[in-house]
C-alpha cells in the first residue's frame, strides 16, 4: 500500500502588515483545485472572484528580472480555460499539489484579479501521513483575511485605519460596510482569525460524503440532522456557516429554557380552544368557512372582540379567527376532510397537556410548507428571537432582509428588498406568533418575553 505524504505549507498574504498568514498540512495528492478550496476556507474568502496558481514570481517582470530556463506554469479553473484562456494555462483540477511543487516551490496563488490578493505558498517540509490524518489541516495562523472587495492590501489598510478612528468622517460608513461584507454573525476585528471555525470547515470539506454539513448536529443537545437550524446552517456559504456556529456557541442560543406550565397554557390557549371546539369534527359552511356561531364564540372566549371592528361572526371577514384556523391547518393541528374540520389522533392526545402542545407547535413552526426564501427568512427571524438580537420589528427586518440580500435574493424588478418585505418573507411564522400573543409586543418595541425566547429555541431544534 502506497504511503500517503503530507506537505506542510506556509501561506502568506503578500504586503500585509502585520502579516496575515496560515500554516497548513495538506495531502500531497490533493489537486490545486482542492488547495484553492482549502485557501478560501483558511483565509475566510467567499469564493466571489476568479483565481489562479503559478510557479513564478508574479512581480518578477515589474522588477525587471529576466526569465531564464523553462517556461513558467500557470493553473486556472475550467471556466477560465473555456471562457478566457491564456497561452500555456493548465487545468488546476488535473495537477496534484506535489507535482506543482516539483522544484520545491514557492507557488503563488492570486485571488480576485481586481484587488490582487497574492498569497505566497512555501513548502516547509514533507512527511508521511499519520494514521487517520486529515487530508487538510489548519495548523496555525494569525489575523483574519481582508474583507472582500476592500481594494487590495492598500485599500484594506486604509479601511482598517478609518475603522480605528471614531473621529474620521467616514468611520461609521466604512464600519457599516465592513459588517455587511463580513456577513451575518461575522467579526470585523482584524486580529480575529477564527482558526477553529476554519478547521471545522476543512473537516466538513474532506469528511465523509453525506456527513452533517452544518456542524451543529448533536443528539445529546437535542439538535437532529433534520432540525431547522441544522438545515439552515448547511445551506449557508462559507464562512457564514462557521460564523454562525461560533455565534450560537457564544450566546448558547440552542440551550433549552424552561417554560412554566401556566405560561405554556396561556400561549397555546387559542389552539387549545380550536382543538376542543372541533372535537370529533366540525362541519363547515357550503363556502368552506367555520359556522358564524363558532366564529363569534371563539372571538368572545379568546377575548379578541374588543380589538376587532365588525360583527366577529364571519370567518372570511374576521382575520383573527381565519388566521387561527389557517395556522392550525399549516401546523397540522387540524385538517380539512370532505367539508369538515377534524383533529388528528396525535393532536387529541396533546390537548390536555399545554407543554406538550407547545412543543408540538414549536416543532412544526419552521417545518411548514414554505418557499426557500421564506424558510430562510423565517429561520433568521426565529434565530434572532432565540439569541436576543431581535428585540424590535426593525431588528427583525434587519436580520431577515440583510440575510436574504446577502444571499442574492431580490425583487422581480431587480430592486433590493427593504423593510416592508419582513411580512411576506416571514408570514407563516408571524401569523403563529401573533395568535399566541408572542409577536404583538414587538409592534410597540417592547422587549420579547422569556417565553418567546424559549419558544424560539424549541423551534430551531
Amino acid at each position: 500500500m502506497r504511503t500517503r505524504r503530507i506537505l506542510r505549507l506556509r501561506v502568506t498574504l503578500l504586503g500585509s502588515e502585520p502579516e496575515i498568514w496560515r500554516m497548513l498540512d495538506v495531502d500531497a495528492a490533493l489537486t490545486l483545485r482542492d488547495l484553492h478550496h482549502v485557501l478560501q476556507i483558511a483565509f475566510g474568502w467567499q469564493e466571489s472572484h476568479l483565481h489562479s496558481f503559478r510557479d513564478s514570481d508574479p512581480f518578477a517582470v515589474s522588477r525587471g528580472i529576466p526569465r531564464i530556463g523553462r517556461r513558467p506554469r500557470t493553473w486556472v479553473d475550467q471556466w477560465s480555460l473555456m471562457e478566457s484562456p491564456e497561452p500555456g494555462d493548465e487545468d488546476e483540477a488535473e495537477t496534484m499539489v506535489l507535482e506543482a511543487f516539483e522544484l520545491d516551490g514557492p507557488l503563488w496563488y492570486e485571488y480576485d484579479f481586481g484587488d490582487g490578493w497574492i498569497h505566497r505558498i512555501d513548502l516547509i517540509e514533507r512527511a508521511a501521513a499519520l494514521p487517520g490524518e486529515s487530508r487538510a489541516t489548519l495548523v496555525r495562523g494569525e489575523r483574519r483575511g481582508p474583507f472582500e472587495d476592500s481594494g487590495g492590501i492598500g485599500g484594506y489598510a486604509q479601511k482598517l485605519a478609518i475603522m480605528a478612528d471614531p473621529r474620521h468622517p467616514e468611520h461609521e460608513e466604512i464600519t457599516d460596510w465592513a459588517r455587511y461584507v463580513a456577513g451575518p454573525w461575522g467579526s470585523i476585528d482584524p486580529e480575529d482569525a477564527d482558526l477553529d471555525g476554519a478547521r471545522a470547515e476543512l473537516q466538513l470539506l474532506f469528511g465523509e460524503r453525506g456527513a452533517d454539513m452544518s456542524g451543529l448536529v448533536d443528539p445529546a443537545a437535542g439538535v437532529a440532522a433534520d432540525s431547522p437550524i441544522a438545515q439552515f446552517a448547511s445551506d449557508l456559504p462559507v464562512p457564514w456557516r462557521a460564523n454562525l456556529r461560533r455565534h450560537l456557541s457564544r450566546v448558547r442560543a440552542l440551550e433549552p429554557r424552561q417554560i412554566d406550565p401556566d405560561e405554556a397554557a396561556e400561549l397555546v390557549r387559542p389552539y387549545t380552544w380550536l382543538i376542543g371546539r372541533v372535537g370529533d369534527g366540525l362541519t363547515l359552511t357550503k363556502a368552506g368557512w367555520m359556522p358564524p356561531a363558532v366564529v363569534l364564540e371563539g372571538m368572545t372566549e379568546l377575548g379578541w372582540r374588543d380589538d376587532w371592528i365588525g360583527e366577529s361572526n364571519r370567518e372570511d371577514l374576521t382575520a383573527p379567527m381565519h388566521q387561527l384556523r389557517s395556522t392550525a391547518e399549516r401546523l397540522r393541528l387540524v385538517r380539512k376532510v370532505k367539508g369538515r374540520l377534524e383533529v388528528p389522533v396525535r393532536v387529541r392526545r396533546l390537548a390536555g397537556d399545554p407543554l406538550a402542545l407547545l412543543r408540538e407547535i414549536a416543532f412544526r413552526l419552521l417545518r411548514q410548507r414554505m418557499d426557500d426564501s421564506v424558510r430562510i427568512g423565517s429561520t433568521a427571524l426565529v434565530l434572532g428571537l432565540a439569541d436576543g438580537t431581535v428585540t424590535t420589528r426593525a431588528d427583525g427586518a434587519d436580520a431577515v432582509i440583510g440575510l436574504l440580500d446577502g444571499l442574492g435574493y431580490g425583487r422581480s424588478d431587480g430592486k433590493p428588498l427593504d423593510e416592508w418585505w419582513l411580512r411576506p418573507a416571514t408570514a407563516e411564522v408571524l401569523d403563529v406568533l401573533r395568535r399566541m400573543g408572542l409577536w404583538r409586543a414587538l409592534f410597540d418595541d417592547d422587549p420579547p418575553t422569556d417565553a418567546l425566547r424559549a419558544f424560539a429555541r424549541l423551534a430551531l431544534t
